[in-house]
């Protein structure tokens, strides 16, 4: 009787650690997707953000090469991603050298600032941005964004 009951208390233990695990990284990843999420944003409005911090180079170096043309036009993007975001994060947190999928679907609600300073409402849209993280360090790996029909 005293084994079962050190064997449930040592089962309780691994899983009690195996779940802090689990919460902290799930925590980490949050933290990564919203400062990438702010990054894009500031990418977007024309600044040079720290992406260096939450995105690997190969990435930052694609997201810049994408925006580029955009901002050489003159006109920018005022973002609004809104308060809140829905994160979805699929994959095994315990597994320190397998990436996980994080899903981010906000509403968008940015304007674009033109070059003479206008400001032009864009559409209203929602946004799922699907992105490859790495776990240690916690990084993003690949990012696609998806436009979503309105109110989905």
């Amino acid at each position: 009787m005293n084994l079962r009951l050190r064997g449930r208390a040592l089962r309780t233990r691994v899983v009690s650690d195996g779940d802090d695990i689990r919460e902290r990284r799930l925590e980490e990843l949050r933290d990564t997707v919203e400062q990438f999420t702010f990054s894009l944003g500031l990418l977007l409005a024309g600044h040079d953000p720290e992406l260096g911090a939450t995105a690997t180079p190969e990435l930052r170096a694609r997201l810049e090469a994408a925006v580029e043309p955009f901002l050489a036009s003159g006109d920018a993007m005022r973002p609004d991603f809104g308060a809140y975001g829905e994160l979805h994060v699929e994959g095994d947190l315990l597994l320190h050298d397998q990436p996980v999928t994080a899903l981010l679907e906000f509403d968008d609600r940015s304007m674009r600032e033109t070059a003479d300073g206008r400001l032009l409402p864009a559409p209203r849209r929602r946004i799922r941005l699907e992105l490859r993280l790495s776990i240690q360090p916690c990084r993003i790996e690949d990012c696609a964004i998806h436009l979503l029909a309105a109110g989905r």
